[in-house]
């Protein structure tokens, strides 16, 4: 769920106090609990501070109190500076003083385990109790800019002059981590970037990253997050953060570690092998426009990029250089991210032409050449006022004010304004910090990096992309729908369905399911390979087998009653013998399914986020390929299709190289029942697993499957399988 009112109305008091009590206050500024207080004596806080420690009367020239509670007229916020084991009875004073709330910078609790995490539990009751808000502990604090409340002792807080304009707007960062949160506003201050908040939450005993998160989406002047996690405790509140986030049309840019195998969870299924942790992440974040950021500098790009302007209409590039070279370079990588760089109109060309020298290039890289830079200006107009460009990049050396005074400052900012889209530059030399500054104050940035600044405008497209197909074809929280018909004669107990089991669900759900029967004798087989017709498949039923073809537990093709007969005896004989204490349930005799492209298709219910679906290219190569797509359930049609068209095996389903084009359509409508189905069933089935999926010309079947269950609630009567009878009865 998201912040309520009322934790977003305490978050808001917390990063606005107006009385703050710093609690082991001291002269030193060199150590934390001195130098929090300077930092907030220094960087211009206008409300009224209290040292707080029994051991001095003054403290940096001000008056100092033995106790949070002897501070007259009490205080709205404690920054907690003193010993771990003293912790706790500060927080207990605090409560008794109605402080409203505390950031703790004193570390070992939870993250050195024992008893003092105990303690943190202990601070966690006190807080649920009494009301009492809570950052950290082991936190570096927050930096609130726009009012001018330095709650930390990061150095960072120095890095801007203390005169410094405040942002109209700008971006707020909010990290589990304090040094990289405060890291990300020092890289940002270097580029020029506007700031209104940073905040490092430690390890959250009370309020969490995201509390603080959506309570700053809020905030009329944040324009943007950036968020460094590692996990978080609640999952139920990313995806309403990143819903209203994209409602409100505020970007998020995430750094979230953990992509490693060893972060994954193991699985029985290719589905949840495939949709581990770190996949659950990255499905949210597709789905719902976050965007994810490997690195600082990355981060920082993507942040400029949307500090610009408007965001652009499409993906077609326009450059314009003074070095051919570095044009060129420019155009690759901007087509390496997935933009494009087309070659301009004739007319448009007719228009640059004459206003660059005439061994110049004018199709897209524009070349105006080192002599033509009394040009710039003239030039990036006609291409920023043109439909023919979503974006215009100008690659130029920036190393000193005077490789600007070619063109006019005020010339370029009026093109800026009148552009609707975004016109940023690269500069092949390191750019000064004074042509930086006045990059931004003329409504641009500066990039450092080829490939950063094509990957932050790529960033920008599919940021519009996704807030638009936000708007118009998410479907929002979905209510699950009946599971009892789904889940009849199931087992009660926890365990893995066989084949034919999982086929009831999916059949439940109306996904298509290949003609088959189980057989608990040879003779059955054969009656049921008469029944069904042709050529059939054998498969040795087991849930301790999900993957049968590995074992050599399914035979293929077989036809006629002596080979049926064979083929029964053979898999319950010696391949049953080869896989000893599983228990058979049969051979399922199963009619061949007409060929299709191979897909894959499943489920898997994530602890934090809920039931993830998957569609992929199928097989038995599947874990190898690794060619999926993930999102969260509810899925719509427009969503499923969206999956689908991701897939590099989309170009199979197409109809490559002559073949028919298979039913996308009808593999669509197989995505959004399996989503149907985990909704329904989420509190029992854990995994679902359909490889592979047969998409034909004419449809789609399911040819195998397998699920996971989890134990029933309220037990439950199970069906039990007839027992197997020997070969030949």
């Amino acid at each position: 769920m998201t912040t309520t009112t009322s934790q977003s109305a305490d978050i808001a008091r917390l990063l606005s106090p107006k009385r703050i009590a710093v609690v082991g206050a001291s002269d030193d500024i060199v150590r934390i609990r001195g130098r929090v207080m300077h930092l907030l004596l220094k960087r211009g806080y206008t409300g009224e501070v209290f040292p707080v420690t029994p051991s001095r009367a003054e403290v940096q020239g001000l008056k100092a109190y033995p106790r949070v509670g002897d501070v007259p007229g009490g205080v709205d916020l404690a920054l907690v500076a003193v010993p771990a084991g003293l912790v706790l009875g500060v927080l207990e004073d605090c409560a008794a003083a109605k402080v409203g709330a505390a950031v703790i910078f004193s570390s070992g609790f939870a993250e050195e385990g024992g008893e003092m995490a105990e303690v943190q539990a202990e601070m966690v009751a006190l807080s649920r109790r009494t009301g009492l808000r809570i950052i950290g502990p082991n936190a570096m604090g927050f930096y609130n800019i726009l009012d001018r409340t330095a709650a930390t002792f990061s150095p960072a807080a120095e890095i801007a002059p203390v005169d410094a304009p405040l942002p109209d707007h700008g971006i707020a960062v909010v990290a589990q981590s304090g040094g990289l949160g405060f890291a990300l506003y020092n890289r940002g201050v270097r580029r020029s970037l506007p700031f209104t908040h940073v905040v490092a939450t430690g390890n959250e005993a009370d309020l969490e990253a995201l509390d603080f998160a959506d309570a700053l989406l809020d905030d009329p002047r944040v324009a943007q997050l950036m968020m460094f996690i590692e996990g978080v405790k609640n999952g139920d509140k990313l995806v309403p953060l990143a819903r209203k986030a994209a409602r409100l049309g505020k970007p998020v840019i995430m750094a979230k570690v953990g992509r490693s195998v060893a972060a994954q969870r193991a699985a029985a299924s290719h589905t949840a092998s495939l949709t581990g942790s770190d996949a659950a992440y990255d499905a949210i974040f597709d789905r719902y426009g976050v965007i994810r950021a490997d690195d600082q500098d990355e981060m920082i790009d993507i942040a400029a990029a949307f500090s610009v302007g408007p965001l652009p209409r499409g993906r077609r590039v326009a450059i314009v250089t003074s070095s051919g070279g570095s044009g060129s370079w420019m155009a690759d990588a901007i087509e390496q991210a997935g933009l494009s760089v087309p070659l301009l109109s004739e007319e448009l060309q007719a228009r640059i032409r004459p206003l660059i020298p005439s061994y110049g290039a004018t199709q897209n890289p524009v070349d105006i050449t080192a002599q033509g830079l009394a040009a710039f200006d003239t030039v990036i107009e006609a291409l920023a006022e043109s439909a023919e460009t979503d974006a215009v990049v100008i690659v130029a050396p920036l190393g000193s004010v005077g490789a600007v005074s070619a063109f006019s400052p005020e010339a370029l900012k009026a093109a800026i304004a009148k552009a609707g889209k975004p016109v940023v530059f690269y500069s092949y030399t390191p750019p000064s910090p004074d042509v930086s500054a006045l990059m931004a104050g003329l409504g641009t940035t500066i990039f450092t990096t080829l490939t950063g600044c094509a990957a932050a405008l790529a960033h920008l497209v599919r940021y519009r992309e996704a807030v638009e197909r936000l708007a118009h074809a998410d479907p929002g929280p979905a209510a699950a729908p009946d599971s009892s018909e789904a889940l009849a004669g199931l087992p009660a107990g926890a365990c893995m369905l066989t084949e034919v089991q999982a086929k009831r669900l999916l059949a439940a759900a109306g996904i298509p399911v290949t003609e088959e029967e189980l057989a608990t004798s040879a003779d059955a087989a054969v009656a049921a390979a008469t029944r069904l017709g042709g050529k059939v498949a054998l498969k040795l039923m087991s849930p301790q087998l999900p993957h049968k073809t590995d074992a050599g537990a399914v035979l293929l093709n077989i036809e006629g009653e002596a080979a049926i007969r064979d083929g029964y005896a053979q898999l319950t004989g010696p391949v049953a013998a080869a896989l000893p204490g599983i228990d058979i349930h049969g051979v399922l005799v199963q009619r061949m399914a007409a060929p299709g492209v191979e897909m894959i298709a499943g489920v898997t219910v994530d602890p934090d986020f809920g039931p993830l679906v998957m569609i992929g290219a199928g097989g038995i190569f599947v874990e190898i390929l690794k060619d999926v797509a993930v999102s969260p359930a509810p899925i719509d049609r427009a969503e499923a299709l969206r999956m689908i068209g991701r897939l590099k095996s989309m170009a199979l389903l197409d109809g490559a190289r002559g073949r028919p084009r298979a039913d996308i359509e009808a593999l669509a409508d197989l995505v959004v029942r399996l989503s149907d189905l985990a909704l329904a069933t989420a509190d029992r089935v854990r995994e679902i697993d359909v490889n592979p999926i047969f998409v034909r010309p004419d449809g789609v079947v399911a040819v195998d499957a397998l699920a996971r269950l989890e134990a029933a609630a309220r037990p439950a009567p199970a069906i039990r399988p007839q027992p197997l009878a020997a070969a030949g009865e």
